[in-house]
């Protein structure tokens, strides 16, 4: 992988962990509670009390109502309760609080619990539907929150404190469904962000090569099975109009094939996924407009996507067959580069 790794590092073992448990007895800095439009203090049992009031006052002064996404902390000073400090988070009303919105809820409390550079952090699940389904999405909301986009500021920059999270479910839930939800939904979450993190590289680190590199890395991190052809082989292939689009760059192109073939599964069907990977788009002699063109360095989002989207079916032993594509390429303006009305011949021999 190349020198940028700490752009997309994986996340740490464990980071997230799941609970069966009364908020009550958690252990934790900080206790998150998802919050609805319209609640009354008594809807967590013993939580207006643990705060001294401070739900009860919040919510009659319309300081906090539950919209989603708004935030309010306050200090637990019963010290039956093991949780120091409460931060609710506004779910909106508590019919539309599926799994996805739950999703973005946790989000949303990750990045307020970064902010507050929290080392140990605890969420509990509420909201409609399955409370497996539910761990699933808190913990790939959580995670994603972890994502930093601040890799390459310099200066007096603080790293972010990536908190320890706890997903606290209630006594009726089955712990081993509950642990393996919560598990999937980090290595989600993890992914999500792995793609992100290459997506996010500018265009002269993440060259072709340099993406075929770190793209074959993460899948095969996942334990996807990864070929990489280069120029000559993809030549060799009659590969025409890969070949052209990073006819007018010195980056040669790549192609990389990753495939998940689990023993025991069935010949077919097959799921086949294709990524864009070109990481930069100038779009070539017909030149872009220069406003926005910083943003062609994304072009090899879908590229990424499709690789990380590897390493967890892999991860996550997916019973079926499938088999990644993604091209690589850098479409430049130069000397070589095709024109307009210039005839390319496909691999299959199409024009």
């Amino acid at each position: 992988m190349g020198d940028n790794q700490q752009m997309y590092s994986l996340t740490p073992a464990g980071l997230v962990q799941s609970l069966r448990a009364p908020l009550s007895v958690i252990e934790c800095e900080l206790l998150v509670v998802p919050w609805f439009e319209g609640e009354e203090p008594s809807s967590v049992p013993g939580l207006d009390a643990a705060s001294g009031g401070e739900v009860a006052r919040a919510l009659a002064s319309r300081e906090f109502s539950g919209k989603p996404f708004e935030c309010f902390g306050a200090t637990i000073g019963d010290r039956g309760w093991r949780a120091r400090r409460l931060l609710l988070v506004g779910a909106g009303p508590a019919a539309d609080c599926g799994a996805e919105m739950l999703r973005k809820v946790a989000a949303a409390a990750g990045l307020s619990v970064r902010a507050r550079r929290v080392e140990r952090a605890a969420f509990a699940l509420r909201g409609s539907g399955d409370d497996i389904e539910r761990a699933q999405a808190a913990a790939e909301g959580l995670v994603l929150a972890q994502f930093n986009v601040g890799g390459y500021k310099t200066g007096d920059v603080p790293a972010p404190l990536l908190p320890a999270w706890t997903v606290v479910a209630g006594d009726g839930t089955d712990e081993s469904r509950l642990r393996s939800a919560v598990e999937r939904g980090r290595l989600l979450g993890e992914c999500s962000n792995l793609a992100k993190g290459l997506a996010n590289e500018p265009g002269n680190t993440l060259t072709p090569r340099e993406f075929a590199a770190r793209a074959s890395a993460i899948a095969a991190d996942g334990g996807a099975a990864v070929e990489v052809l280069d120029e000559h082989q993809i030549e060799r292939l009659g590969m025409g109009l890969l070949l052209g689009v990073g006819r007018g760059s010195s980056e040669p192109p790549r192609l990389m094939v990753f495939r998940h073939e689990p023993p025991g599964a069935p010949a077919g069907p097959v799921l086949g996924l294709v990524g864009k990977g070109i990481t930069f788009d100038t779009g070539g002699i017909s030149i872009k407009h220069a406003d926005g063109m910083e943003r062609m360095k994304s072009d090899m989002s879908g590229g990424a996507a499709v690789a990380a989207a590897m390493r967890a079916i892999a991860r996550l032993g997916a019973p079926i067959r499938v088999v990644g594509i993604v091209p690589a390429a850098e479409n430049m303006p130069g000397g070589r580069a095709i024109r307009p009305g210039d005839i390319l011949t496909s691999a299959s021999g199409k024009t």
